[in-house]
């Protein structure tokens, strides 16, 4: 496998000299956490891994025969970094090896990835496999126009193996172009130090008013409540977006409105009340001294170290905090209270591959997302992922790596909660200004915006988005 990890100078470089105005929406980057899997289960992967590649070989003369039909040619995929890492490695190098090919993995900085791509599909110049950061809505607003640019996968028998939630981040207009092989975890919930709250005899708060109380008592105890790293520029948004299911609760259809144009964030009673909770929290200290000035690289420590009780986080932060700073304290998940609210953040979005329709090797580009399905790739790529524990595919026969901590919380919360995608990728054109927002809640507690101003510029934001690609229920 060839390897370019392209640098943010150069990306640069080769944008200027290509089309202008092909913007990106900021997305909240993917998770980076601990080690998922131990190294027994790594060895018990390559083991079965080994058998059932072996079984393959024994059961299956076709797919021998139908490598020399590849013998010699070069698949091209081009990534943004921390979609692909090294978790594909040990997968492409078998699939080099089947096929006689050789892969040439192209891995862009991430804050240039966005340009660079729109760039490649407009001069008809992208690689034979293309990445983005997908959901429901992102074929139409990031790809525009997948008939001409995508490889239509319908009918793909793979697509089986993709839970039905993935799809929809994976489909246009009842067609499929795009792969999401993406995990199932709790994705930005509370993370609690349990020893810590077991010591103070603290209760895991449901409520609002049962957080505040919280936070009160850790405070009195010189102990930061709730780790929040403004200077990230995109997690605090999280406080607010991850409880999409409470503000459809409260508001049944508010999301099919919002997506038909016929409401609003602005006024939105519950919204407001959440800015005003998220607002007092930060007046009151309980997110830190100075929050808007700290970023997360630290998080590990400060857990380790007791500095703080709580943080939104994913769940394999557990495992880091532990790994890294060698506490024997116990930690555990529970749902972002804001809002009372109580229910999951389901998420249908993340990074997905799709076929370039320009391709010159398209049965090529096809035997790849082929083969990447298959049970010994796919349990590759949990064994050899510093954040997976689980994978989110149809596929019994993967081992999963689930915390004890996960399948608890998991456990605890009523499945009927788990139906409401997180409000970001819910609703149109909401990601799209994902920074933009941050920057609006960071003045908003800083007094020099109101809570509804806030509300309103996502509108507006909202509105312009949906103008440039034509969306008929803003005309």
């Amino acid at each position: 496998m060839k390897k370019k990890v392209v640098s943010a100078m150069l990306c640069a470089a080769m944008t200027i000299g290509m089309l202008s105005g092909c913007g990106g929406g900021q997305d909240a980057p993917s998770d980076a956490a601990a080690d998922s899997g131990t190294e027994a289960d790594g060895a018990d992967g390559a083991d079965e891994g080994q058998a059932d590649e072996d079984q393959g070989d024994a059961d299956d003369g076709g797919q021998a025969e139908g490598s020399q039909d590849f013998a010699g040619e070069e698949l091209s995929i081009l990534v943004s970094s921390g979609w692909m890492d090294n978790r594909y490695d040990e997968t492409i190098a078998r699939f080099e090896e089947t096929y006689g090919v050789t892969v040439d993995l192209q891995t862009i900085p991430a804050d240039q990835y966005s340009k660079l791509l729109q760039s490649k599909l407009t001069t008809d110049s992208c690689a034979d496999i293309f990445w983005i950061q997908s959901n429901p809505f992102a074929i139409e607003s990031v790809i525009v126009d997948p008939e001409k640019y995508c490889i239509d996968f319908t009918g793909a028998a793979w697509a089986e193996k993709m839970p039905e939630a993935r799809l929809s981040s994976c489909t246009y207009q009842d067609k499929l172009y795009g792969l999401q092989i993406w995990h199932n975890s709790p994705e930005y919930v509370m993370v609690y130090n349990k020893t810590m709250f077991d010591e103070l005899e603290l209760q895991v708060p449901s409520t609002y008013s049962e957080l505040l109380a919280v936070c009160e008592k850790l405070a009195a105890e010189n102990i930061t409540p709730w780790f929040l790293p403004g200077a990230d520029g995109w997690q605090h948004q999280l406080a607010f977006f991850q409880i999409g299911g409470v503000y459809e609760q409260t508001t049944p259809g508010l999301y099919e409105g919002l997506n038909n144009n016929t409401a609003t964030f602005a006024d939105n009673e519950k919204m407001l009340e959440v800015l005003g909770q998220f607002k007092e929290l930060s007046d009151k200290g309980y997110f830190g001294e100075d929050w808007v000035g700290t970023d997360s690289t630290n998080i590990a420590n400060e857990f380790g170290d007791r500095n703080c009780g709580m943080a939104m986080a994913n769940s394999s932060i557990i495992k880091q905090i532990q790994e890294e700073t060698g506490t024997s304290d116990e930690f555990g998940l529970f749902l972002i209270p804001l809002g009372d609210n109580d229910t999951f953040p389901t998420n249908p979005a993340g990074p997905t591959m799709f076929g370039y329709k320009g391709t010159e090797h398209p049965e090529l580009v096809k035997a790849f997302f082929e083969f990447v399905c298959e049970t010994q790739s796919l349990q590759e790529i949990l064994d050899n992922s510093p954040a997976y524990t689980n994978v989110h595919m149809n596929d019994d026969a993967v081992e999963q790596h689930w915390l004890p901590e996960e399948e608890t919380f998991m456990g605890s919360v009523d499945a009927s909660k788990m139906g409401t995608p997180v409000l970001q990728t819910g609703t149109k054109y909401t990601n799209d200004f994902w920074g933009d927002f941050g920057a609006d809640m960071i003045a908003y507690c800083q007094g020099t915006m109101e809570a509804n101003d806030v509300l309103k510029n996502m509108d507006t934001n909202r509105a312009e988005a949906a103008g440039v690609v034509g969306d008929p229920a803003w005309q």
